[in-house]
């Protein structure tokens, strides 16, 4: 299961418009299956024994994503090593949006799906989909919104009718939706294989600068028509000119569309066309221009951040909400840098933008344009805060896992690279060097230092950057060969904030836990005075906890990378 909650949310907005969501596709065989899946989504099916099964060609994300939602309070046993319990426990918003306690002025919503953030307590108008699913839970639903007080109710912006009607416009959507199956019944596996191959994987998939750049194709004026896919291809060249790595297009379009003062978010690609027709002509093609020069700026100053490529990047829309203040303000005061240090940190240690929805990140990209604007082109002074993130948001404590689906993870490792690393005969592998590591080899670019910890193995801590040149094995058996012909260097043990008794420890599987518990230590002190240094929030502990899976990625390093355990 790889979907981010982003997708999750798209879908269910999907159902409830009525929009289509494709063809499931099964094969079901007359000798019959391989056994069936121990689990499915959050739940432990292991004790199941159904009397018939399939295999699901097409539709896995779908599929698991409607029922690790809607099935919840079902009876299902949970999995228990579900890796973000949270994303499964998924909410319609029946109120006017709500932003940091204060309604969005002048742009009333009909209701959003989102994620609640941890620690947060539903309002009465936040009502879980599988809630909304049932209709007993459904009138349990609306009596609490009926039962509410006045004052409780204010914060929804619209009446309890309305409230109550929308949850029954999604509820309706929820229990009356139909999706079409495609049922394979053959004992041929080549036909199966062969079918779903033709049926599945010979279109070209149509993205959304696509369908914008053909509703929006003939919009200019006589001689001056533009095709945004094209410009996006030419963005998209121009960074990679930079080496910055592979950027989304999708990012590239919200970055466009932000600059000219467009939803970035916006599903309905149809009515936006429509409604742009006339505007986009005049304002497109120039906001095209200036959010190029401000995302290529804004990888200037990911660099002077030492974050050198997308790969390490927290979360990509950083880079869109960096490229809305330098399409601006291209030439910003030190003021405005350091603003936007702390914009970006913050974001970053506080998974801000993993937790929230798409018009919560709409709301502070366009502030900051339009803070930009008036900084860059007014000579107004620059903020010391952004309303719509608040400085008091509370960063994520210290991952306990590593794992680069994770952007506080990414944030992590960005700090922990700003400075570089040691080679073991002291030489310094520079943090451009440790971003093409992560270009290239994705979460093996850092080594496992001892794969038999008890207490630390998924850490973080146990983790070292690569500087063994392709050498075999785990980090301590390495590190023992160094140490046996007397060479470890004390810059590089001090630059992998490996402790002076690793010598002594490399022998010894006690002493290794007290080294890798320093380590974490330091880890956890490095981050902390970063985040002082920045005037950024710190956890509410000092202590590791989980961390947000909220990004696709490749899959965590294995466990079983550091097999080579000799002494």
């Amino acid at each position: 299961y790889v979907w981010t909650r982003p997708n999750m949310l798209d879908l269910f907005d999907s159902v409830r418009r009525r929009y289509p969501l494709g063809t499931l596709l099964f094969w079901r065989s007359p000798r019959g299956t391989s056994e069936t899946q121990a689990r499915f989504g959050p739940f432990d099916l292991s004790q199941t024994r159904p009397p018939d099964s399939m295999f699901l060609l097409d539709g896995q994300q779908r599929l698991t994503t409607l029922a690790g939602v809607l099935l919840r309070g079902a009876g299902l046993p949970p999995h228990a090593d579900e890796e973000d319990e949270g994303r499964w426990s998924v909410y319609f918003d029946a109120g006017n949006l709500q932003v940091d306690g204060a309604r969005q002025a002048g742009k009333p919503t009909d209701g959003t799906f989102m994620h609640l953030r941890q620690g947060d307590t539903p309002t009465p108008w936040q009502i879980p989909l599988h809630s909304l699913a049932d209709t007993n839970t459904l009138f349990q639903a609306v009596g609490g919104i009926f039962q509410a007080s006045d004052e409780a109710l204010k914060g929804a912006g619209v009446a309890r009718e309305i409230l109550v009607a929308r949850l029954q416009g999604v509820a309706r959507a929820l229990q009356s939706y139909r999706i079409p199956i495609v049922e394979f019944v053959t004992d041929d596996l080549n036909l199966a294989v062969e079918s779903f191959t033709r049926l599945n994987r010979k279109g070209v998939r149509i993205g959304a600068d696509e369908m914008f750049s053909a509703l929006t194709y003939q919009a200019g004026a006589e001689g001056e028509r533009f095709h945004i896919a094209r410009e996006i291809d030419k963005t998209l060249a121009a960074i990679k000119e930079t080496g910055f790595g592979k950027v989304d297009r999708v990012l590239v379009l919200r970055a466009f569309l932000v600059a000219a003062e467009l939803d970035p978010y916006r599903t309905d690609w149809s009515q936006l066309g429509d409604e742009t027709r006339k505007q986009v002509a005049n304002k497109l093609p120039q906001a095209m221009e200036r959010a190029r020069e401000g995302l290529l700026r804004g990888i200037a100053f990911l660099r002077d951040e030492q974050i050198h490529n997308a790969r390490m990047l927290p979360y990509g829309l950083q880079l869109v909400g960096l490229s809305a203040w330098f399409g601006e303000d291209p030439q910003p005061r030190p003021e405005a840098i350091r603003l936007l240090r702390r914009w970006l940190w913050h974001t970053g240690f506080a998974s801000w933008f993993g937790q929230g929805n798409p018009s919560r990140y709409t709301l502070v990209l366009n502030e900051l344009r339009d803070q930009a604007g008036r900084v860059g082109q007014e000579g107004a002074a620059v903020p010391t805060e952004l309303r719509h993130l608040p400085w008091s948001t509370r960063t994520e404590p210290f991952p306990e896992r590593y794992d680069l689906r994770s952007a506080r993870v990414r944030a992590l490792l960005c700090l922990l690279a700003r400075d570089g690393v040691c080679y073991p005969n002291g030489d310094r592998k520079r943090p451009e060097e440790i971003a093409r590591d992560f270009a290239e080899n994705g979460p093996e670019a850092m080594r496992t230092v001892w794969s038999r910890s008890t207490t630390l193995r998924s850490s973080p801590a146990n983790r070292m950057f690569d500087v063994f040149d392709g050498q075999r094995g785990q980090g301590r058996s390495l590190l023992k060969r160094i140490a046996d012909q007397g060479q470890l260097n004390p810059d590089f043990l001090a630059s992998h904030l490996l402790p002076p008794l690793i010598a002594d420890a490399l022998r010894d599987p006690v002493a290794m836990e007290q080294v890798l518990t320093a380590r974490l230590n330091d880890m956890i002190a490095k981050e902390r005075a970063f985040m002082q240094e920045l005037q950024i929030p710190l956890p509410a502990s000092a202590e590791p906890g989980p961390s947000l899976i909220d990004q696709e990625d490749e899959s965590p390093l294995s466990e079983s990378d550091g097999a080579d355990d000799t002494v």
